[in-house]
């Protein structure tokens, strides 16, 4: 007993101490693109964990959404959108993999200006999550430094190479993000998708903080956690004969869709895959997976609308 309580003492500060990214506390909050949802996305470093022999932090993903009630009332949600695990060792930061049980490089801060950077490479056919099946490459353009609380961080400025299928950045920004150590891309942590996928409505880090610094985006003039107010209920608003109600939202196995009916459906998954369509108002979804799913109405009084809902089992 006391060699087993001797070997925990041991090993706890090893397990802490080798960590300089993602302390267990640390927070980034991720503002949204106007008028598109979610819109807020908080991601935090909950607790030190061992995979595959590795001592890694466990990143938490919340999304923040505006869902409404048969009713036409508005309210505020959270769902659970992800867990991530890293470690990082020798000025990389390494990324789980949970479809092949493997970590990759996500970050690597050791390089100079014109180093070309493969995170990863194209997998095919593609037997996971696509995700991890597509290239993931850029250019370093810059590397500088920025102080933060006193703490000199390296700053990276970088572009995609034209065979990247994701990238830290996105073509149609007008700004440019970089790369903070211990913070990670400003744009989004693990890197956005070259096409319109879910996460790509992510803007940009509005705040990162842990036990030792913060950082505020220039361009964030409120609070980190800040919330515009809800829309008014449908039944007050001007636009009520043109708007429809989507609902429940979380649902599970069905949804029903009201008000404008739509002359069709289409529904998506994450990756913009077409899942099903139909003309029908109420849809059985009871056979979809839990996730985030894309509802996209051709209406026959106010043209297109597509909505974001999530499937949660109960």
């Amino acid at each position: 007993m006391i060699k087993r309580l001797l070997t925990l003492l041991i090993f706890i500060p090893t397990l802490v101490s080798g960590q300089d990214w993602a302390p267990v506390g640390a927070r980034w909050y991720y503002d949204h693109d106007y008028g598109l949802p979610p819109y807020l996305t908080v991601m935090e470093s909950v607790r030190d964990t061992i995979i595959l022999n590795k001592s890694c932090r466990e990143l938490v993903t919340n999304q923040i959404f505006e869902f409404n009630r048969p009713n036409g009332t508005f309210y505020w949600d959270t769902t659970l959108i992800s867990r991530n695990f890293i470690y990082n060792s020798n000025d990389t930061v390494y990324h789980y993999n949970k479809y092949d049980s493997s970590f990759y490089p996500l970050y690597l801060l050791n390089i100079s200006p014109n180093d070309t950077i493969l995170i990863r490479d194209r997998t095919t056919p593609c037997t996971m999550n696509e995700y991890f099946c597509s290239r993931f490459e850029y250019v370093v353009d810059s590397v500088s430094s920025i102080s933060l609380q006193g703490n000199n961080l390296k700053m990276i400025y970088n572009s995609a190479t034209s065979s990247s299928d994701w990238m830290f950045n996105r073509p149609n920004d007008h700004d440019v993000y970089p790369i903070i150590d211990r913070i990670g891309s400003l744009k989004s942590f693990f890197g956005v998708s070259e096409m319109f996928v879910l996460e790509g409505e992510i803007c940009c880090l509005r705040c990162y903080t842990d036990s030792l610094i913060s950082f505020k985006s220039s361009y964030w003039t409120n609070d980190c956690d800040y919330l515009r107010p809800l829309h008014e209920p449908l039944s007050i608003r001007a636009d009520v004969t043109n708007d429809l109600v989507v609902y429940p939202n979380p649902f599970n196995s069905f949804i029903n869709i009201s008000k404008d009916a739509p002359t069709e459906f289409e529904l998506y998954d994450s990756f913009g895959r077409l899942i099903m369509k139909g003309k029908e108002k109420v849809v059985n979804t009871a056979f979809l997976k839990e996730g985030i799913y894309l509802l996209k109405l051709t209406l026959s009084k106010s043209g297109n609308k597509t909505i974001r809902i999530i499937k949660h089992l109960p």
